[in-house]
């Protein structure tokens, strides 16, 4: 008879929590395994399900028959590129240009690992939350191939791989002989698996799928830049003289109804209320393109304001709503007087109302309202709405309490599901009360479990009175179905008070990581002194930061920009206004 696996011995009581969450990361069914003496390959009975121990003795590296891998699942957190060692890929030169590529695409977080002694590479992307894999593999491989990675096996693969007419490609599970942490500067070795505890190597792992894992809008980003490499290449194949250069006011015939809204929730992941995606979508050819032909100047002034609105996270064009009015209106003028391409002869001759048009545009209210303070709206609940919860929650109270004194006459005790049928209420609005029921539920509970015989009521290391020697000495010793009850009780509370600061931490966690992205990116574009500045460098800043002022995580961050943004403001203001005459 095989010995039991001593789970124990690799991982001490406590690493619950770590061990589930790496394995909620693989798909447990249609697995495949290899021999650790050699072979290839195989696939198990897609119903049967890989336990937690046979991970657990994968990663501790105590499993002493098989390798271990798994299929993908409909969801995954990570995508891994698998380059094998005698790819024409596996070298600096293209793992530099693979990993621009990826930052391109928005991905520009990754790891980089060593699969197994055969020395291949698993680039590992992982994700703050789990997405298609059908859609992760589908935009890797696209976004590969549109530039120029040759995708096949042997050479370079993507996974999750679930495959269209079968289960799909298995991928080997990481931690296991073999494995080790690489450095995508110089490609040494910074860890061999073999030369660490199993609690240290999960932890380093797990390490990597926090501070490694890209956000969701990256994915977003991702299937934006395909989109658009994927248009360019189309447009790239047309024949000399069939294109136009005048771009049509209205959708050609050929293109669905919605592809300007699927274009929209391509980049926002929805539709944000109150766009219009026709706009929106003309908006963004004009900052691509500018002016294509004549009788486009109003056009363009509209629809770039209702861009510059909404903002385009596919092209790290932060939105600049409400609040930026002034903003907007400076960068449309801008933008137009050097993207207008010569198709308009009025802002080509610099006639003063040429753009007088984008004022209104961008604040769209008359000019006697727009420096009357916004009005906040307030919520105000109606007086009857109070009144009718007010009498509702009293009924509610009356009934439970009635229903209580009902129970309590019986002298046993009773379910929540009792007194919730004789209470007429819900579960929800019985709890919500449970100061009426709570202690005389625990009392009557109590008295019942001390009541029944042993048999019943058995407890670990706990006795009845009726198995143990008459005592001389009166002792009060304390029921043992009352601290069974009790035990109960305090591990039910224990675990809902962990839960709290558990989810406590974690947001605390989510919004200092959040500040400090936003001031890192910040404190990049704010390192140079606007003086030392060009022109267009800082016509190029005012364009970008705005849009990090309306996502300020706190206003003290908000205004230790401001005085930044008012400088460069200053700055362009007296290098392309007229000379000042100078005073005597």
């Amino acid at each position: 008879m095989r010995p039991k696996f001593a789970r124990a011995k690799y991982f001490p009581s406590g690493w619950e929590a770590d061990l589930n969450r790496f394995i909620a990361l693989f798909h447990r069914y249609g697995y495949i395994y290899r021999p650790l003496s050699g072979g290839t390959w195989a696939s198990a009975n897609d119903r049967w399900e890989l336990t937690d121990t046979e991970f657990i003795k994968a990663i501790s590296l105590a499993h002493d028959k098989f390798l271990l891998g798994t299929r993908a699942g409909k969801t995954s957190r990570f995508v891994v590129l698998d380059i094998d060692a005698n790819s024409k890929y596996h070298n600096k030169k293209h793992l530099d240009k693979l990993l621009n590529v990826l930052a391109r695409a928005g991905l520009t977080k990754s790891s980089l690992f060593r699969s197994s002694h055969s020395e291949g590479w698993h680039l590992y992307l992982f994700f703050d939350e789990p997405i298609s894999s059908a859609e992760l593999h589908h935009q890797l491989v696209a976004l590969l191939k549109l530039n120029d990675f040759v995708v096949s096996k042997g050479q370079l693969e993507v996974f999750p791989n679930p495959g269209k007419n079968s289960q799909g490609m298995g991928l080997r599970l990481p931690l296991q002989h073999g494995f080790a942490w690489l450095d995508k500067r110089t490609l040494d070795v910074d860890y061999y698996r073999e030369e660490m505890s199993p609690t240290k190597a999960l932890t380093y792992f797990l390490d990597l799928l926090d501070s490694d894992a890209n956000p969701y809008k990256a994915f977003r980003q991702l299937k934006a830049h395909v989109l658009d490499l994927e248009s360019k290449r189309e447009k790239a194949k047309l024949p000399p003289g069939q294109g136009s250069n005048v771009v049509p006011l209205r959708s050609p015939a050929s293109l669905p109804d919605n592809a300007d809204g699927h274009l929209v929730t391509t980049v926002f992941g929805h539709l944000p209320s109150g766009m219009n995606a026709e706009s929106w979508c003309r908006g963004r050819q004009f900052s691509i393109e500018g002016l294509t032909g004549p009788s486009q100047r109003a056009e363009a002034i509209f629809c770039l304001n209702h861009y510059l609105f909404y903002g385009d996270p596919s092209r790290n064009l932060h939105a600049m709503g409400y609040g930026f009015e002034e903003e907007r209106d400076w960068a449309v003028k801008e933008f137009l007087e050097a993207r207008h391409n010569g198709y308009s002869s009025d802002i080509s001759r610099g006639r003063a109302d040429a753009l007088e048009q984008s004022a209104r545009a961008a604040h769209w209210r008359p000019p006697s309202k727009r420096d009357a303070s916004p009005r906040t709206y307030t919520a105000v609940r109606p007086i009857s709405w109070i009144r009718a919860n007010d009498n509702k929650k009293r009924d509610a109270r009356k009934k439970i309490q009635e229903a209580l004194d009902s129970m309590k006459k019986l002298g046993r005790s009773f379910t929540t599901v009792e007194l919730e049928e004789n209470a007429g209420v819900s579960r929800r609005t019985l709890y919500k009360h449970d100061d009426i029921w709570r202690q005389d539920y625990e009392d009557l509970a109590a008295g019942f479990f001390a009541s029944c015989v042993h048999e019943y009521n058995a407890v670990v290391e706990a006795a009845s009175s009726e198995s143990l020697p008459p005592s001389t000495v009166s002792q009060k010793i304390t029921p043992p179905g009352l601290l069974a009850a009790k035990r109960i009780v305090a591990e039910i509370s224990m675990r809902a008070q962990r839960d709290i600061r558990t989810a406590v931490r974690q947001k605390e966690s989510d919004q200092d990581d959040s500040a400090k992205d936003w001031r890192a990116k910040v404190a990049v574009l704010t390192t140079a002194s606007p003086p030392s500045l060009s022109v267009g460098e800082i016509k190029a800043l005012l364009f970008v930061l705005p849009g990090y002022l309306s996502v300020a995580p706190y206003e003290e961050d908000a205004t230790a920009l401001l005085p930044y943004v008012q400088h460069l403001r200053r700055e362009l203001a007296m290098r392309t206004g007229p000379p000042r005459p100078c005073s005597e």
